[in-house]
């Protein structure tokens, strides 16, 4: 390709500013459309991911055989400091935690209301990703925790003492009197609508579980790690009666949705596509016309047809290159400008009062910090070359058509 070729594609696209300028424009909307929205999801994905490995899920997770689905008092995991031992003797386990869950009913005077106690391994649970992390102080001995919205239905607050009822592993009466130490706000949303959070020796104490809990929560010291890390645990005689399962079979639903939004782009691509052929046809279909006599004279000249092929696609190629490199600025911009303060999504439905959304005992966030991969540039980019070539095969076969005394006169 001679060097004379590339610049008069160059010097053509300034011909007429203000078709180029809506070309760019068209392609720019498209590129910066696919950032932004893949970005959004990126973000939204991150803090899926993060409810589902952080507070409540956890990487892996153990518990007695048929736990998960009957949810009974007395299916728990026996010998648990033996347990937690083997467990936390794994290379790839960063932290591990047992956890009771037990229904209740709860009387801070004298009407009583369902609510479930959650007996928390404190010092774990505090740490980040904890199911009570950024607690402010420890949880003292025959104390409780109440999640906002049951402090809220039952008007219990600070300093308030509670009766807790319910019915021991072992078949027997449980109940006990617990001084309310602080009213929370957790990433889990069954704390948060019903939740009684002690320390978990209270509550083996209180329902007759010693050394046992119904859950252990499993976080690995690297994401990646958990699928190999279930397989080692699944050969150790500790665990050979227990039930332990990755996050990933934990919840599979959210699992399908993080795999759907890596999906969007695709669609948003669509878009550039139909913005990219629509302004470069046009633009290129206007100026092929509008340089017939150009054409003719260059042809009458003794250049070859293959030559106004290479002219048309060149400014294809450049128009298409420009407006990606203007949507991209755009895109970054929106990125770089929302990093530290993010994008209340919440505030999209026109209520200040939702922070998060509930969706399997899970609080999603719907506070986003966007984020973007090389890969999200690089598809508009292809996509955009694409269809530069794709939109200038129509005026490039009929500028190579055209006959040289014709398309003078013309």
């Amino acid at each position: 390709m001679k060097f004379s070729t590339l610049k008069i594609g160059w010097r053509n696209l300034g011909r007429n500013k203000k078709r180029t300028g809506l070309a760019l424009l068209a392609i720019g909307v498209g590129q910066f459309a696919l950032l932004a929205s893949n970005s959004l999801m990126r973000g939204y994905a991150d803090n899926i991911r993060l409810a589902i490995t952080g507070p409540m899920v956890g990487h892996a997770q153990v518990h007695a055989p048929e736990w998960r689905k009957e949810r009974a008092l007395d299916l728990y995991v026996e010998n648990l400091s033996g347990v937690m031992t083997e467990i936390r003797n794994d290379e790839a386990v960063g932290s591990a935690a047992g956890r009771i869950y037990a229904p209740v009913l709860v009387a801070p005077e004298q009407d009583a209301f369902v609510a479930v106690v959650v007996g928390l391994d404190i010092e774990v649970e505090s740490e980040p990703y904890g199911m009570l992390s950024g607690l402010d102080e420890p949880l003292r001995d025959r104390h409780v925790l109440l999640g906002h919205r049951l402090a809220k239905k039952i008007a219990a607050g600070q300093g308030d003492e509670i009766a807790v009822v319910g019915q021991a592993a072992d078949g027997s009466l449980a109940n006990d009197l617990y001084i309310v130490q602080d009213i929370i706000s957790s990433p889990a949303d069954l704390i948060n609508q019903s939740g009684v959070v002690m320390s978990l020796a209270n509550a083996q104490e209180l329902f007759v579980m010693p050394n046992q809990a119904h859950e252990i929560v499993i976080r690995t010291k690297q994401a990646g790690e958990a699928e190999q890390m279930v397989l080692r645990l699944g050969q150790s005689a500790a665990l050979a009666e227990m039930e332990i399962k990755p996050w990933t079979e934990i919840v599979p639903e959210l699992v399908v949705i993080l795999k759907t939004s890596d999906y969007v782009g695709y669609f948003v691509v669509v878009i550039v596509f139909i913005a990219a052929v629509t302004g470069i046809a046009n633009t290129l279909m206007m100026a092929t016309f509008e340089r017939m006599h150009e054409f003719g004279m260059l042809l009458a000249l003794g250049s070859r047809p293959r030559r106004l092929i290479r002219l048309i696609v060149i400014e294809a190629i450049l128009t298409g290159l420009l407006g990606v490199i203007f949507g991209t600025v755009l895109g970054y911009l929106f990125v770089v400008g929302t990093a530290d303060s993010g994008i209340d999504m919440a505030s999209w439905g026109g209520s200040g009062e939702v922070k998060d959304m509930a969706y399997k005992g899970l609080n999603l966030p719907l506070h986003v910090f966007p984020r973007l991969e090389p890969s999200d540039t690089l598809l508009g980019l292809v996509a955009v070359m694409f269809t530069s070539l794709v939109a200038s095969i129509w005026p490039a076969w009929i500028a190579a058509r055209l006959e040289p005394m014709e398309a003078m006169r013309a």
